[in-house]
């Protein structure tokens, strides 16, 4: 009998301990079930960690650097030429040579087929004086008519303006060709014993006071440019020397196709001393005041060729479209229509930003009081740029 006790106990409490291992195991499994519930709805968007700097005012400026030669314009330089076939005798001058008004350059004579030209013309003369005599008696005794003479007139008046334009050009013996005014001999065209033909250039003289220099500039340095703006030169061979200010009076308006270059020429100062040809640096500091400045970092290349940037307000980042003006090494000029000065400008951690991105930011180094180099602190202005 207590055997039998004993085995109903045993299998009471099993049972008893299976029921209550079932009912925690049905528990938990839904109390997890609940707790995943509960976290799904409650999950926490991604927030990134961002440096922000305020927008600020300030003049921002930038040196634009370009290359170039010292040159004249080509209305400002003079041709000495012959007005026959010559053939040069003398050099007078060379490449470089200051002249004055009237001095020789090159002395020439007429080539054997101009001295030719000048013997038949000559003999046309003498031929012309003779048929017109003829006539003129032939006139008189009633065998030629008004026509008649006027026609042998008229062939002597064309004979004698041939052999007179010879002479004074100084085709019938050796001529000196001389500067029509002072300047600098910018090229010599001959050589001593070459023929040269009618009109073609012996010797350029280029007008001393009208050099300047001709400047080759990046496309979008170009656009950056206006007419008068001041332009330093420096010789590049002579780091001593003191620098000229020039001032910018043409900007070209088409690239060149073997330099990929825009030109800009810079007139001088009178007096100027320049040697022609000579390499030159030009510097041109192009300014903006009032401009609304942010760290170099903070402007970002989009998708579509321009620039966009981010801002941080209400705990969210804005993604604002934005123009690029004058830049430096630290700073640069934003144009935006929605930015205002103050506004928190994401400095790092904006490449990987979104518009509307939760974010946390936080304060990066203030400017100095001191703005870089080219940088200047001013009072809210109105942008722009000179």
């Amino acid at each position: 009998m207590k055997s039998w006790s004993a085995w109903i106990i045993l299998v009471v409490a099993i049972a008893a301990a299976g029921g209550m291992g079932y009912w925690l195991g049905h528990r938990s499994a839904a109390s997890g079930k609940d707790e995943a519930e509960a976290g799904a709805e409650t999950k926490v968007e991604p927030t990134a960690t961002v440096t922000v700097a305020p927008l600020r005012r300030a003049t921002i400026s930038t040196d634009i650097i370009a290359y170039g030669t010292v040159v004249v314009p080509a209305s400002e330089i003079s041709v000495v030429s012959v007005p026959f076939e010559s053939r040069v005798t003398k050099m007078l001058v060379a490449p470089g040579e200051t002249v004055t008004a009237g001095q020789p350059l090159v002395e020439v004579e007429g080539s054997a087929a101009t001295l030719l030209s000048v013997e038949e013309a000559r003999n046309t003369q003498a031929a012309a004086e003779r048929d017109l005599e003829a006539v003129k008696q032939r006139y008189e005794q009633k065998l030629a008519t008004n026509a008649d003479l006027y026609t042998a007139e008229n062939n002597l008046r064309t004979a004698q303006g041939r052999l007179k334009s010879l002479q004074q050009g100084g085709a019938g013996a050796p001529a000196q060709l001389k500067a029509e005014a002072a300047g600098i001999v910018s090229k010599v065209d001959v050589q001593i014993g070459q023929v040269v033909p009618i009109g073609n250039p012996l010797v350029e003289v280029a007008a001393q006071n009208r050099i300047e220099v001709h400047l080759g500039v990046e496309p979008e340095d170009a656009e950056l440019l206006k007419a008068g703006q001041a332009v330093k030169l420096q010789p590049i061979d002579d780091a001593d020397a003191k620098p000229i200010t020039g001032k910018v009076r043409l900007i070209g308006q088409r690239v060149d196709p073997a330099t990929r270059l825009v030109d800009v020429l810079v007139s001088l100062p009178p007096n100027t001393a320049m040697l022609l040809e000579s390499f030159v640096v030009g510097t041109i500091t192009r300014t903006s005041a009032g401009a609304m400045m942010v760290p170099r970092s903070a402007a970002l290349p989009n998708e579509e060729g321009g620039y966009e940037l981010f801002t941080v307000k209400d705990g969210k980042a804005v993604k604002h479209v934005i123009h690029i003006g004058v830049e430096n090494d630290q700073d640069v000029q934003v144009i935006g229509e929605d930015l205002k000065e103050g506004d928190a400008v994401v400095t790092t951690g904006n490449l990987e930003l979104e518009d509307g991105m939760a974010v946390r930011a936080q304060e990066g180094a203030q400017p100095a009081t001191t703005a870089p180099a080219g940088t200047q602190p001013t009072s809210p202005a109105v942008e722009g740029a000179s």
